[in-house]
C-alpha cells in the first residue's frame, strides 16, 4: 500500500510574543500560518526565532479584524488558534494594588478585555481546537465580573 503524505496541521498564534507557544506547536509538527502581536520588539524577536513563518504581523487586535487576516492568508484551513492574551489584569499577583478584587479597590485595566479579541478569531476561523494560555485569576477577577 502506497503511503500518502499527511498534510501538516496549521495554526495561528495570537498575542504571540517571542513565540513560546509557537515553538511547542512547531516541535509537534504544526505549521504556523500567521503570528500577531501588538509589541514591535516581540514581532522582531518572533521573526528571528521563526524566519519561515509567512506572516508575522505587528497589529492591535482590537483594530485588526479576522476578516483582514483572512484576506492576507487567502483560503486556508486553520486547525488551531493559539495565544496568550495579556494576563496582568487577571493575575492574582496584583492583588496587593487592588487591581483584581474588591469593589472599592477595583482598578480599570483594558487588557482584561483582550481575551474577547482572541475569541473573535476563534469564531471567525472556526478551528478544530483553540488553546488560550492565561492565569488562574481569569475567572475570579473582580468577584467573577
Amino acid at each position: 500500500m502506497k503511503k500518502t503524505a499527511r498534510k501538516s496541521l496549521t495554526f495561528i498564534d495570537l498575542f504571540c510574543g517571542c513565540g513560546g507557544l509557537s515553538l511547542g506547536f512547531k516541535r509537534a509538527g504544526f505549521r504556523c500560518l500567521a503570528a500577531i502581536d501588538f509589541d514591535a520588539e516581540a514581532t522582531v524577536t518572533f521573526r528571528a526565532n521563526f524566519p519561515n513563518v509567512p506572516q508575522v504581523l505587528q497589529q492591535d487586535l482590537t483594530q485588526f479584524t479576522p476578516n483582514e487576516l483572512e484576506k492576507i492568508l487567502g483560503p486556508v484551513d486553520v486547525d488551531v488558534i493559539a495565544g496568550g492574551p495579556p494576563c496582568q489584569g487577571f493575575s492574582t499577583a496584583r492583588r496587593r494594588d487592588g487591581a483584581n478584587h474588591g469593589v472599592l479597590r477595583f482598578i480599570k485595566d483594558d487588557r482584561r478585555q483582550l481575551y474577547r479579541e482572541f475569541l473573535k478569531y476563534v469564531g471567525h476561523f472556526k478551528p478544530r481546537i483553540f488553546v488560550m494560555e492565561n492565569v488562574l485569576g481569569l475567572q475570579s477577577a473582580a468577584g467573577g465580573k
